[in-house]
């Protein structure tokens, strides 16, 4: 960018903030601008192919032929069956960057802010170096979400590294690289093998159900850190009661739960009363326990004991607040369990 570039965009910007009290109007401006002198760098792309094994550079044959059809969804533009694609591809192989690179533009392509959001929060947690680097991405998907306040300054951090080159249109082209099989066929002298080859059918693969990497019916989400990152309300609160109630317990039927905050880490200011629906269960795909029957003095807590609580929406369904992920948002207060939730929150100062 020209030195008279740089001048133009700093007069806008600053004749626009001080004119203009409206935070939002300052984002939207800033967002802007930053598109502006962005251009170059997030155009774009043709992909070409490479020629892989069988196995693919992910090292499984039904990890590779999958990422093999989110890249090419990608290259067509199908950009609903790539975020399909690359979904079940980070349940499969979630220590894989390029999946993450895939549903975040796959999804911003579609415009679907809160799935690009998700896209980055699981990048980061999985690699935090990216964070630093991707500091207009992040704004523009917080900025969508209508998070101004939070978006403002992750923006000005974008416009510190405006002429550095688009870290997402790099990682796109290793994905379509890496992801695009194309098989040459080589002519050569047939050589005979040295070993007899075993023609023993092999059995295929186990499939893979969706429901096993589904966020919202596996395991692959009950993380702490993840945790807080997609619940609207972290807090701590002491049990008071079970409300009484004719209508009979079960384990898909659980009972109403009262308890008393005593800290929000993170959320909007609630009632001090705080009632819970009292999972039993994960929401996974565990079946019901056999023989299992409700007893309010073995599954109910103590009256006083202290917990952390998650709550993925701070919108009360029937007048109760639901737990993250059911019974796994209730966590024992310790002190080495509210150390890692602190810990947690201060790694996400600004962003959450």
């Amino acid at each position: 960018m020209s030195i008279s570039r740089r001048q133009r965009f700093r007069n806008l910007f600053f004749n626009a903030h001080n004119s203009h009290n409206s935070q939002k109007f300052r984002t939207r401006t800033l967002l802007a601008l930053v598109a502006i002198f962005t251009t170059t760098f997030y155009a774009p792309t043709v992909y070409g192919a490479a020629e892989a094994d069988d196995v693919g550079v992910y090292g499984s044959i039904l990890i590779a032929r999958k990422a093999h059809e989110a890249a090419i969804a990608l290259k067509q533009q199908n950009w609903a069956a790539a975020q399909g694609l690359y979904k079940s591809l980070i349940g499969m192989k979630p220590d894989e960057d390029d999946f993450y690179f895939g549903l975040y533009e796959a999804s911003r392509r579609m415009q679907q802010w809160a799935e690009v959001g998700g896209a980055l929060d699981q990048l980061f947690q999985h690699a935090p170096k990216y964070r630093n680097k991707m500091a207009l991405e992040y704004g523009e998907c917080l900025f969508h979400q209508n998070k101004y306040s939070e978006a403002e300054p992750v923006l000005k951090e974008a416009l510190t590294k405006i002429d550095q080159p688009s870290l997402v249109e790099k990682q796109l082209k290793l994905v379509m690289i890496k992801g695009i099989r194309k098989h040459v066929k080589v002519v050569g002298p047939i050589v005979k093998p040295l070993v007899k080859p075993d023609l023993t059918p092999k059995a295929p693969p186990p499939k893979i159900k969706q429901e096993q990497i589904d966020p919202n019916t596996s395991d692959v989400d009950l993380k702490l850190n993840i945790a807080y990152m997609k619940s609207e309300c972290v807090l701590v609160a002491t049990f008071d009661h079970m409300v009484k109630s004719d209508e009979m317990i079960t384990f898909y039927n659980p009972p109403e739960a009262i308890y008393k905050i005593e800290r929000i880490l993170k959320g909007p200011p609630l009632n001090r009363t705080l009632p819970l629906r009292y999972e039993f269960h994960d929401k996974t795909n565990d079946p019901k326990p056999k023989g299992w029957k409700f007893n309010e003095q073995k599954m109910m807590p103590k009256k006083g004991s202290k917990w952390i609580i998650f709550i993925q929406n701070a919108v009360p369904v029937d007048r109760k607040f639901e737990t993250y992920h059911g019974c796994w948002g209730r966590i024992q207060y310790t002190e080495d369990n509210i150390d890692k939730v602190l810990k947690i929150k201060d790694e996400h100062k600004g962003q959450s």
